[in-house]
């Protein structure tokens, strides 16, 4: 009955969209219909070539002489455009229309209050009930008209933030209400919330009495309510009435209300510099944590199999919530444990590994959450590895072969989601392994030591992630990587002199270029060209100055072979493709001939 008016408007809506329908069929029946007789050269009705028993035959009972209509009107009129319904447009400006009322009676109230107390027309106890019965007109109006939903809707909102804020100012500002009263009367607004989004089946007002019930012990300080363990039970209370409301409605903007507000609670309860109880503490954090890592994937799984399930729209906001939610846990944990960094280092690996775990040998887990358990799991391994390991510069080689099973995991699970945050570990990670290269001397001895082989470890899982990419990206990573292996062997081969790593580069970019010439890539002998080049300039710039006269001679004379030896070989070296190979056989003959007359 409530929603009679959004009925109405969903049947003319689905009425219009029949119609479009309708006529849609009958111009496709009618471009059918010509096709045919064009395709079987039918004459024009006038002759007796074909009856009238194989025209209805192909033609449905309503279309009658489709020939004499077709030569009518040659060309079919335009499909018109289905256009949002006239109720839509009058729904937004209605919306919009009651959100700045309601906004403006409320600051019109306070106003009006404030101007009244300065005054001095009315005492701290009128106030007060003044704001009771503005409160309940609101609600009252609001119920009466349910038939106009969205105005009700802002009314009774209106009410219940009345009611909130007449029993915070008679607590804190007047002191005209005891706390024994104003914390029962808050909580039973927050219960009267709940009533009301169940009845009217309206989330908005659900969210209000979320909001409105964990913001009731910092409206409401006092010394009992600042106690750890009361803050958190009754923050779990909560809680649990916002669940069960989701587990009947699955309201969106709920959870998501109920999730961060109902975290940012706990927190400050567990940040209170005496706690007591740490056990109960400990039991309340691990039941938040199981409330909101089974809720979202239950409410999307319990009706899997009914014909329902394929009209209900994908959650993505249950898989962020089962991001964040292990994290939160667990660093709460760790806060309130006081855990030193090895112990938390610990608890997050063993964490992301039972998330990883599930997300591989779970089968019965619905596939959008195996790529979201497998990420959680991931990013938890990362997490403890950087707090375990801190400053141990060897953590870059497990990070980097979590970055390539994330570039697996977005192949194999062909999420973009997955891999944009694949693309940003690597970002984050290069950068990390570009500074420790630019700003760290190489271990002793060189080539022989452990960051040496996590160098190459992080080189490798670069190298191979690459093939889990789509092609358009592949290009890019290559030359990204290609320029932090100049760097790598440039701070690996510091130690042994500056014309080390210009020998090494150089041999680098022949037998890129010598590749490229066998392969007949032109990408990597434009690639191969560019390190020559730059090896060049490193020679005549760097080396001249610094190396002694005999190494000089002899990087200077090295190079100069291997380029003559390179300009010898070059076209037995380059396997030209059939076109290359037919254009410069049709110009060496001709150069010949006007050589040799």
């Amino acid at each position: 009955m409530e929603d009679r008016d959004d009925l109405r408007r969903r049947l003319e809506n689905l009425e219009a969209a029949v119609a479009a329908l309708q006529r849609s069929l009958e111009i496709l029946q009618t471009a059918i219909l010509r096709e045919d007789l064009s395709a079987s050269k039918v004459p024009e009705p006038s002759t007796p070539s074909r009856p009238s028993e194989e025209l209805a035959a192909v033609v449905p009972a309503p279309v009658t002489e489709p020939q004499t209509q077709a030569a009518e009107s040659p060309s079919l009129r335009p499909l018109r455009p289905v256009t949002p319904s006239q109720a839509d447009w009058l729904q937004n400006w209605e919306l919009w229309l009651n959100r700045l009322g309601i906004g403006l009676l409320l600051l019109g109230i306070g106003f009006l209050f404030r101007y009244a107390v300065e005054l001095g027309w009315i005492t701290d106890a009128v106030l007060v009930a003044m704001g009771f019965v503005i409160g309940t007109v609101l609600m009252g109006l609001g119920w009466r008209l349910q038939r106009r939903a969205i105005f009700s809707q802002f009314l009774q909102g209106g009410g219940l933030a009345t009611y909130y804020l007449t029993i915070f100012a008679a607590y804190q500002f007047l002191t005209v209400m005891p706390w024994g009263v104003a914390f029962p009367l808050m909580v039973l607004v927050t219960l009267g919330a709940f009533f009301i989004s169940l009845r009217q089946n309206r989330a908005i007002f659900a969210v209000i009495g979320v909001v409105g019930g964990l913001a009731t012990p910092l409206l409401l300080s006092n010394p009992e309510m600042s106690r750890p363990l009361a803050l958190a039970s009754y923050t779990f209370l909560i809680l649990l009435g916002s669940w069960a409301i989701y587990a009947v409605k699955g309201w969106r903007s709920l959870l998501l209300s109920a999730f961060w507000l109902g975290w940012l609670m706990l927190t400050v309860s567990i940040t209170v510099q005496r706690l007591d109880r740490v056990v109960v503490l400990q039991a309340i954090l691990v039941l938040t944590w199981l409330g909101f890592t089974v809720l979202p994937l239950w409410y999307q799984w319990r009706d899997r199999d009914s014909a329902g399930e394929l009209y209900r729209p994908q959650q993505p906001y249950g898989q962020a919530i089962a991001l964040f939610n292990p994290l939160i846990a667990l660093g709460l944990s760790a806060s309130l444990w006081q855990w030193s960094a090895t112990v938390t280092g610990r608890g997050f690996i063993v964490f992301g590994g039972l998330y990883f775990g599930a997300s591989v040998f779970w089968r019965r887990l619905p596939q959008p959450w195996r790529w979201v358990y497998s990420l959680t799991g991931l990013v938890l391994i990362a997490f403890g590895i950087v707090v375990r390991y801190y400053n141990n510069r060897f953590i870059l080689a497990p990070l980097a072969i979590e970055g390539l099973i994330l570039h697996y995991l977005s192949q194999h699970y062909a999420s973009r989601t997955l891999r944009i945050i694949a693309h940003l570990w690597w970002g984050l990670l290069s950068l990390g392994f570009v500074g420790q290269l630019l700003f760290t001397a190489a271990d002793p001895p060189p080539l022989l030591n452990l960051a040496f082989v996590t160098h190459l470890v992080v080189l490798g899982a670069a190298a191979v992630s690459i093939r889990f990419l789509p092609p358009p990206t592949r290009p890019l990573y290559w030359i990204l990587g290609y320029g932090v292996t100049m760097i790598w062997l440039q701070h690996e081969l510091a130690p042994f002199g500056t014309g080390a790593a210009t020998l090494v580069w150089g041999l680098f970019g022949v037998g890129l270029l010598i590749y490229g010439l066998r392969r007949d890539t032109s990408a990597v002998r434009t690639v191969a060209l560019i390190t020559l080049i730059i090896t060049l300039v490193r020679l005549f710039f760097v080396d001249l100055i610094h190396l002694a006269p005999v190494w000089r001679v002899l990087l200077f004379m090295g190079f100069g072979l291997i380029f003559l030896l390179l300009s010898y070989f070059f076209r037995a070296l380059w396997r030209r493709s059939p076109v290359e190979s037919s254009r410069i056989s049709e110009e060496t003959p001709s150069n010949e001939s006007e050589e040799h007359p």
